[in-house]
């Protein structure tokens, strides 16, 4: 991701946020979406998806879109969701606490990716959440799985990374509302939509911070099973409703 000033974590962002703004209802919100057509279903199984893992990750930009489409497969063919990161040393999703300093407790999960960018199987969607660490060997395997995917999304500052790989330029795209200006700077080739909850524009999706990747993977679900689907599986993880699209 961009390179964020001193001490700041994205939570502390949030912590001195106010309220959601007026005219985003409920967990889902604003949704933009420049495709509705579905996604094409394997005939072999599940589809892939790949959740890319980088040091220092936030922990609910990959597991709330994980959970969602792991538990998929209550209501449909299903996802087989994977971990991917440059090794497989165990990942602390601390989000970024253990660097930034100012007393900030660094205790969070660790995770020991499925696979490594060397040996990981090609994905029908990927998942790229707000972390730190050595971008380039990351950007370099998301431009070469993008090609076979279906669909690349990220969460929350997940879209500096994804935005450093093209993938972005002349699209539509949105990240955590409070690194909007710096996104704008940073990545002037692409069009930064304020106040949505995610954005998809057709094989590439950006979702705002945190919570908000929860309403895109539904959005994925739908586009690969149908709304009725999506909404059965928003049922089942007692999410009050899913976005429209």
């Amino acid at each position: 991701m961009a390179k964020i000033d001193k001490r700041w974590t994205r939570r502390d962002w949030l912590l001195s946020a106010s309220a959601m703004a007026a005219g985003i209802a409920g967990p889902t919100g604003q949704v933009l979406a420049d495709s509705q057509a579905s996604y094409k279903r394997s005939a072999s199984g599940p589809i892939r998806v790949a959740v890319l893992l980088g040091s220092n990750a936030t922990l609910i930009d990959v597991a709330g879109p994980w959970e969602v489409l792991g538990a998929a497969s209550y209501v449909c063919s299903g996802f087989n969701a994977y971990s991917v990161a440059a090794t497989r040393e165990p990942v602390l999703c601390d989000d970024g606490r253990s660097v930034m300093g100012e007393g900030k407790p660094a205790s969070a999960p660790r995770i020991v990716p499925d696979f490594t960018f060397a040996d990981a199987p090609q994905p029908g969607v990927v998942i790229i959440g707000a972390q730190l660490g050595d971008e380039a060997p990351a950007v370099e395997w998301i431009q070469r799985v993008a090609h076979n995917a279906d669909l690349v999304g990220s969460v929350c500052t997940g879209a500096f990374l994804l935005a450093k790989t093209g993938l972005l330029d002349g699209k539509r795209a949105t990240t955590n509302r409070n690194a909007y200006d710096d996104f704008e700077k940073s990545f002037p080739k692409v069009k930064l939509v304020r106040g949505v909850r995610f954005i998809d524009s057709g094989r590439v999706a950006t979702a705002t911070g945190l919570t908000a990747g929860i309403d895109l993977a539904f959005h994925i679900v739908e586009r690969y099973y149908g709304r009725d689907a999506a909404q059965e599986l928003a049922v089942y993880e007692e999410w009050r409703q899913i976005g429209s699209s």
